[in-house]
C-alpha cells in the first residue's frame, strides 16, 4: 500500500520531569462510532493522555481479530476522560481501552 508521507517539525519542544506517568483501562461492549466515556478523579482537562483500543477474546485476553478498531479523539475533563472510537463490526464487541497520562 502507497500512502503519502506528511512531514512536520515539533514545534515548542521542552524538557519536562515527570514523577509519574499513570495507566488505566476501561471495558466496553459496543460496535459503530461511539464516545466511550471513563470516569476518574484523576483527569482534568490539562492532562495529557493517551489512549489505545483493543479487542478481547471469550476469555478477556487482547486479540487482533477481523474487525478493525480506532481512536479518533481523546478529550480528558474535570473527572474523566472520553473517546471517541470507532468500532468497525456489524454487532457488539468487548474492547479494551488503555489510557496513559501524566498530571
Amino acid at each position: 500500500m502507497d500512502l503519502p508521507t506528511i512531514q512536520s517539525n515539533l514545534e515548542g519542544v521542552t524538557e519536562r520531569a515527570v514523577a509519574t506517568v499513570f495507566t488505566g483501562t476501561a471495558t466496553f461492549v459496543t460496535h459503530g462510532q461511539v464516545i466511550l466515556n471513563a470516569t476518574s478523579g484523576s483527569f482534568t482537562p490539562n492532562t495529557r493522555v493517551t489512549a489505545s483500543i483493543v479487542e478481547l477474546d471469550s476469555n478477556g485476553l487482547p486479540q487482533i481479530g477481523a474487525a478493525r478498531l480506532t481512536i479518533h479523539n481523546v478529550q480528558p475533563y474535570q473527572g474523566g476522560v472520553r473517546v471517541w472510537a470507532n468500532i468497525e463490526w456489524g454487532s457488539n464487541l468487548r474492547v479494551r481501552v488503555s489510557y496513559f497520562w501524566e498530571t
